[in-house]
């Protein structure tokens, strides 16, 4: 919604008075369904893959032998963007990788410390300034690809100023 404004309306009494009015932006673009694969292939495929426990809470530990080293990974949203964090690129072959970390997951907690809370300068340096890093981590492919749907429709709504 982009605002609220007053509109003038008259009741059953012919009595005039203002009542507000909302004004909505266009809606986000369409998002086709993924594309057709036969039932005995499905099984095999991340789009149509419906075993939950791929989509459950697991717990990451990753470790660095100091600060300075880095992470193996790149995080995005904050509570400034009003979405989690989720894991944005796993660079291949590092800590992370291996441990499984990857594209899509949303971090729900690093070392106790609740990431739904958080803005992402804060989170940032949660990460960066611990050597070992407990992160409960869970697959949401939806909501990281939400992150970029907003980014997306918010830019597309804003009017352009030259």
């Amino acid at each position: 919604m982009a605002g609220t404004g007053m509109v003038p309306e008259n009741d059953e009494t012919g009595n005039v008075f203002n009542v507000p009015s909302t004004v909505y932006r266009s809606p986000p673009p369409y998002e086709p369904p993924p594309p057709w694969i036969p039932p005995e292939q499905r099984m095999h495929s991340r789009m149509y893959n419906n075993d939950l426990r791929f989509f459950l809470p697991r717990t990451v530990i990753l470790k660095r032998l100091k600060a300075s080293d880095a992470l193996g990974f790149n995080i995005r949203g904050g509570r400034e963007h009003n979405f989690g964090f989720y894991v944005s690129k796993v660079i291949p072959y590092t800590g992370a990788a291996s441990a499984g970390v990857q594209e899509g997951d949303q971090i729900l907690r690093v070392n106790n410390i609740d990431f739904g809370t958080l803005d992402h300068a804060e989170a940032v340096r949660v990460l960066k300034y611990n050597t070992t890093i407990e992160m409960v981590v869970r697959y949401f492919p939806y909501g990281y690809q939400r992150t970029y749907d907003a980014l997306d429709h918010q830019q597309m709504t804003q009017p352009m100023y030259r």
